[in-house]
């Protein structure tokens, strides 16, 4: 396959895991666009490799979507490189269940990042980095761990 192509495939993947996984809350679909061994280097302040594998990302992303049934990722522009692609993501949600402790606001929220993915062959995620505030938090005593109340 041509890098062209790959690109163009790792692209809509990761398109494909925000539009058929996060934005519907289906979690379990995550296997079909993550490698079962893939890394998140982005910890939340979870303990070390917590937050890896199908498993962590359903451990990370099931406190977000309990906590915001209408989370919406929509993609602003990506960035793409051999075999690792840069999205920049403006998230949206309604704070309707518990969250890091803290109970439901009601509040509406709008905020933008970045994510970092790189590939594997087969056109899975195989790691993930991004901004992690969260941990930091955690670290400072400041708010529980992800999935901890």
């Amino acid at each position: 396959m041509q890098t062209a192509t790959i690109i163009e495939r790792n692209i809509a993947n990761a398109m494909k895991l925000i539009d058929e996984v996060i934005n519907t809350g289906n979690l379990g679909l995550g296997d079909r666009y993550l490698a079962a061994d893939r890394i998140d280097y982005q910890e939340y302040g979870l303990p070390p490799g917590m937050a890896n594998g199908h498993e962590g990302f359903k451990r990370v992303l099931g406190g977000f979507v309990e906590a915001f049934p209408d989370l919406d990722l929509e993609v602003q522009f990506t960035v793409a490189n051999d075999d690792r692609i840069v999205l920049y993501i403006s998230t949206t949600g309604t704070h309707r269940g518990p969250f890091m402790g803290m109970a439901p606001t009601g509040k509406r929220f709008k905020v933008n990042g970045t994510d970092i993915f790189r590939f594997d062959d087969e056109g899975k995620i195989a790691a993930h980095w991004g901004v992690d505030t969260f941990g930091m938090l955690a670290q400072l005593g400041l708010i529980p761990p992800l999935g901890q109340s």
